[in-house]
């Protein structure tokens, strides 16, 4: 086996567990917490949450890695494809949204974990109430991005 493929594999294989995590924070882990008493969801979140950012950062991490090499060995000296076809303007586009959204995982996301332990710490609190908000909202556009980004990723690596 080849490294191509072997890291090919290690890209695909992040990718989909990224994905995966992503949907299901948003309909099983957060729906779940919205009905748990304050007190248990602020325990669930101290628990739960920091794990699983810490398991996005390193599957986006993993995931944008590999899409480097790969991207690199796939267009190296054929810049130009990026620009002049659909599936290269597709694949450049997709390839820019994944790597914001882990830029997200590992600058911003750090900042959310921290307002959740303070949350944890207060459960009838009012910061309580907006880290939940920011958990209705945030994993749903993170979801929009990584959905769209795996759709361009897809027609940029095969066309439609």
């Amino acid at each position: 086996m080849s490294w191509y493929l072997a890291i090919r594999w290690i890209h695909i294989i992040a990718a989909t567990a990224w994905v995966g995590e992503v949907f299901t924070i948003n309909f099983v882990l957060v729906p779940a917490m919205g009905k748990l008493s304050r007190e248990e969801r602020g325990r669930v979140m101290l628990e739960v949450f920091p794990r699983i950012f810490r398991l996005a950062s390193w599957l986006s991490g993993t995931a944008v890695l590999a899409g480097i090499y790969l991207f690199y060995q796939r267009f190296s000296g054929g810049w130009g494809e990026l620009l002049s076809t659909f599936s290269g303007r597709a694949f450049l586009i997709g390839a820019t949204l994944g790597t914001a959204l882990t830029a997200f995982h590992f600058i911003l996301e750090p900042r959310l974990e921290g307002a959740i332990c303070v949350a944890a710490e207060e459960p009838e609190g009012e910061q309580a109430d907006q880290v939940m908000a920011t958990l209705r909202v945030v994993p749903r556009v993170g979801m929009a991005v990584i959905t769209l980004a795996l759709l361009l990723m897809m027609i940029g690596a095969r066309g439609i």
